[in-house]
């Protein structure tokens, strides 16, 4: 059979199906390989709307504001755009690196990276499907299953996924890197891709697009520069996002984030359903596009000062007490009765060693102590001589899980206004003072801010109360809840 006889047929699976391909020759110029004297920009889009999407057949139409991330593109050498989640931000990556490497530069690479190897195959995969809707590429293309590499065979130029990892992009080159999520991916690798920028003789791109992530990485620092006019040339910031303190059920805040809703590719009706089952902070930041409480506002407005107010217990009370501090910032002793309620005992800063066993000591005198809950990292030679004087101490391990499950129930329970409290002033301001990070999903971890604001109190009083409802537990039969 005469190689130009190949019969070659489209669809799914085109790509992976064996059997012989046709000779390159007469296919080596394609149409898009001729565009000289056009703008990349335009080329990238004249090229992709000559494609048909594989899921209707139909040919592909860039929305506006696609048409406005792929003029950012080939304008700059690094944009970042920042959506939230079903905005086709993949299938966007994916056409993009597909035109790169359809265009006719000899071996040119497209690298394509994400959160994890699977996602950035997930971009690969897209462009593959794509290619395999046109009989044009299914003749000039070949897929590699096991390395998620599309080659471009007349030029051998290729789009290729990586793992998320450094070392698998160390000495990496290409002419356009896509990274997806970017919203949730590692500094170090996003970083060592910028490094490479300059490698080469010919212009190298940056395209990253993401939702945002739950705590600052570099989309958010991008952000943060391009609200203040301090993002250097050559750099482009593209969001959609809603409006500030915008209500979860407000529907134009919803057209505002999601630009695909107008463009008629993304279902408006979801959302409600997706609103009564996901958490708010999850919400807003995959389908409202919004930053929110990455290290502070972690309690509610008030809820702190609305919770009841108790002394400090009697003498002779069973209590916990919680020491959190060092030796450059403050340093607390706050203090739990075996019911939950909590009180302010001692707040200094650049307390010396003496001084905190004083307090400790006079505590042990007035209270029935069961506990004395500390920082295993702080005062480690005190601590070390008070246990072997007797005193009953117990280390907070910062294991993940106690971490996450005393930060969750503290918040729960100043949330709904539960924890009674001796409502002292310096408690109060650390209390506020206090930052938190939301995770992935949707619990919390206490954190210092990074104003250097004293949280000592609160770090301790969560320490003594957690310890406490646990001693409560314990007596009532009630299981320890992690």
């Amino acid at each position: 059979m005469q190689a130009d006889a190949v019969e070659l047929t489209v669809g799914p699976g085109a790509l992976s199906r064996p059997g012989a391909k046709p000779r390159l020759d007469g296919l080596r110029r394609a149409s898009w390989e001729r565009w000289r004297g056009v703008d990349e920009a335009r080329r990238a889009m004249r090229f992709i709307q000559a494609l048909r999407m594989p899921e209707t057949g139909e040919l592909a139409v860039l929305a506006p504001f696609q048409r406005r991330i792929v003029r950012a593109t080939y304008a700059n050498l690094l944009t970042v755009g920042s959506l939230p989640s079903g905005n086709a931000k993949t299938t966007l990556m994916g056409l993009v690196g597909l035109e790169r490497i359809c265009r006719g530069d000899p071996y040119t690479p497209v690298v394509v990276l994400a959160t994890k190897h699977g996602q950035a195959r997930e971009v690969v995969e897209a462009a593959k499907a794509i290619a395999e809707n046109d009989a044009r590429l299914v003749a000039r293309m070949a897929w590699y299953e096991d390395d998620g590499a599309l080659l471009y065979r007349p030029t051998g130029a290729s789009m290729v996924a990586h793992s998320a990892r450094l070392k698998s992009i160390e000495g990496l080159r290409y002419r356009l890197a896509l990274i997806d999520e970017i919203g949730f991916a590692l500094d170090e690798l996003v970083t060592s891709i910028i490094a490479r920028l300059g490698k080469g003789t010919l212009a190298n791109r940056i395209l990253g697009m993401g939702t945002p992530g739950f705590e600052p990485n570099v989309l958010h620092r991008i952000r943060e520069l391009d609200r203040d006019g301090g993002l250097p040339s050559g750099a482009a910031y593209l969001e959609w996002s809603a409006p500030d303190g915008c209500d979860l059920d407000d529907r134009q805040a919803w057209l505002d984030a999601n630009p695909a809703v107008t463009a008629g590719f993304l279902s408006e009706a979801t959302y409600e359903l997706q609103l009564a089952l996901m958490p708010e902070r999850q919400f807003r930041v995959y389908h409202l596009g919004q930053w929110v409480g990455t290290a502070s506002g972690w309690l509610p407005q008030g809820a702190w000062d609305a919770c009841p107010y108790v002394p400090a217990p009697p003498d002779g009370t069973p209590v916990v007490l919680g020491v959190e501090g060092t030796y450059r910032r403050t340093l607390a002793v706050v203090g739990a009765a075996v019911d939950g309620s909590v009180f302010a005992v001692w707040v200094a800063e650049a307390a010396l060693d003496d001084e905190l066993r004083t307090v400790l000591a006079a505590a042990c005198e007035r209270w029935q102590v069961e506990a004395v809950v500390h920082s295993r990292r702080i005062r480690v030679r005190l601590f070390a001589e008070l246990a072997r004087d007797g005193m009953p101490l117990e280390p907070w391990t910062g294991a993940a899980d106690l971490e996450a499950g005393s930060a969750n129930e503290l918040w729960r329970d100043v949330s709904d206004r539960r924890l009674a409290h001796d409502h002292d002033p310096v408690l109060a301001e650390h209390m506020a003072n206090l930052g938190a990070r939301w995770m992935a999903d949707g619990s919390l971890r206490l954190i210092r801010r990074d104003d250097d604001k004293p949280a000592d109190a609160a770090l301790a009083a969560r320490m003594a109360w957690w310890r406490a409802r646990e001693l409560a537990d314990v007596g009532t039969g009630t299981p320890t809840i992690y």
